[in-house]
């Protein structure tokens, strides 16, 4: 990927210097490069080589902390459950990103001294969450959002409405118990292994829930999402039928990939799912008319459940790159985007503190995919990782859920960034590996943001105070 000079470096340029007027010759050549970089993501639309043919594609960038650009085209699954045409209103469920916006919420709570990241969680739960393997050793808030907690969701990490509370994974007597399988052995105690797990933020919920005196959803309402203005949400009732976006696939049953045919709705279709487990219920309004507070809030999918279209993530970004800040105000301390941003656990030399696979198997092509981890934030070594121009280091979060492939991730020096959500493959994404743990069309996208960056020099430069290590 090479040519002239990137097109958003020349905006910077344009905004710094504040030239508003441009002569006819610099006009057509941005909307030469503007279509130049359309052509390279709709020939991803449409499938490449190496690379399968996606639904809808939202992209939002960021220059130097600000949205510079957007992009929006393809389908995503509309109200009938049928596929129409994406939009930046769509929200679409992010998947794992999610969790970067809960450890917000969390910051926002210890930042009012309602919380301590380095307390017993069992002092807020109400009762005592201990690995049976080291029942010496507290659990705490920054073990959880670090995944060091030594929790492992074994596949399981929700219990549906009506049918369980959350600490049935962890009471010997349940049916969830599932023989110790959401604990780690002797060897992976709290606080020193890492392994990426799910229900890690179903504890986190709950605390939330304790702590607030708030539903889940409401509370990251409330005093996130809202005061940030977002209109994403945590309840996909809660946003407006005409901007819920569908994932889409073309993975059909028993879970194989039919390229050749159309796509369908997987989550988000013409019946929404207000939480896990509505559709067993003959009342879902009642059931949550009488919600205990601090019962399961794993049916509201505090992992990977909010609903959000890229413009909504890149405001989260903001606020990180932005040390805080956002609209002028200072809506979180440094010293907290600090906390989340900087190392809470690394892989060592020898790889013997945690599984860098992520959810992956160990030893397949994922492998390295985590090997520093923040408070819900991944710290990718992008040379490491085998990208050798653009940003030395990015931070942020990677989701993958129903189809639907999101990313949200910035450069610490130049806060720079960008955010991708893909709202479905038509074949397995796996298919063709990159030289990174990352989906070849992952890699695909990347690269293309890195082309229409500016090279500033300052890629090889240490993130201020949290620097990344590679494996």
């Amino acid at each position: 990927m090479t040519g002239g000079k990137p097109f958003f470096s020349q905006k910077r340029q344009q905004l710094k210097s504040n030239v508003f007027q441009v002569t006819t010759a610099v006009l057509c050549s941005l909307l030469t490069q503007i279509s130049f970089a359309d052509e390279r993501l709709e020939s991803l639309l449409d499938g490449t080589d190496v690379t399968p043919a996606i639904s809808g594609l939202q992209i939002t960038l960021i220059d130097n902390g600000a949205v510079s650009h957007q992009f929006a085209k393809g389908l995503v699954g509309g109200p009938d459950g049928r596929p129409t045409a994406i939009n930046h209103d769509h929200k679409i469920r992010v998947a794992s990103i999610s969790k970067l916006v809960v450890a917000i919420g969390v910051m926002r709570l210890a930042e009012q001294e309602r919380v301590d990241l380095d307390a017993d969680v069992s002092d807020y739960l109400g009762w005592t969450l201990r690995n049976p393997n080291h029942r010496a050793q507290e659990i705490t808030l920054r073990q959880l959002l670090s995944h060091t907690s030594s929790i492992r969701d074994a596949g399981e990490y929700f219990i549906p409405a009506g049918k369980g509370e959350l600490r049935d994974f962890f009471e010997p007597n349940s049916e969830f118990w599932r023989d110790g399988a959401h604990w780690a052995s002797r060897h992976e105690a709290p606080g020193a292994y890492f392994e990426y797990a799910n229900l890690n933020f179903g504890v986190i919920a709950e605390v939330i829930e304790h702590v607030s005196g708030q539903r889940f959803d409401h509370f990251m309402r409330g005093a996130v999402l809202r005061p940030l203005g977002l209109a994403a949400d945590f309840n996909a009732c809660e946003v407006p039928r005409e901007h819920l976006g569908g994932a889409l696939s073309k993975r059909f049953e028993s879970y194989k990939w039919q390229p050749e045919r159309s796509w369908v709705t997987q989550v988000d279709g013409a019946r929404r799912v207000c939480f896990y487990g509505d559709a067993m219920l003959d009342d879902p309004a009642a059931f949550l008319e009488s919600y205990q507070l601090g019962s399961n809030a794993t049916i509201f999918s505090p992992q990977g459940g909010l609903r959000a279209s890229a413009d909504d993530l890149a405001g989260i970004l903001q606020l990180l790159i932005n040390k805080g800040s956002f609209n002028g105000k200072q809506w979180l301390k440094p010293e907290s985007i600090q906390s989340m941003l900087e190392p809470a656990w690394q892989l060592s030399s020898g790889a013997n503190n945690g599984m860098s696979a992520g959810e992956a198997e160990p030893g397949g092509t994922a492998e390295g995919l985590m090997t520093s981890y923040g408070l819900s934030v991944h710290r990718i070594d992008m040379r490491a990782w085998g990208f050798e121009q653009g940003p030395r280091y990015l931070v942020g979060h990677l989701g993958q859920a129903y189809g639907v492939l999101s990313h949200a991730l910035f450069d610490p020096v130049s806060g720079d960034g960008i955010v991708t959500i893909v709202s479905g493959t038509g074949d397995n994404p796996a298919v063709n590996a990159g030289h990174s743990p990352l989906y070849r069309l992952e890699e695909e996208l990347i690269n293309w943001w890195i082309n229409h960056r500016e090279s500033d020099g300052d890629e090889a430069a240490e993130p201020e105070n949290h620097g990344v290590s590679s494996r």
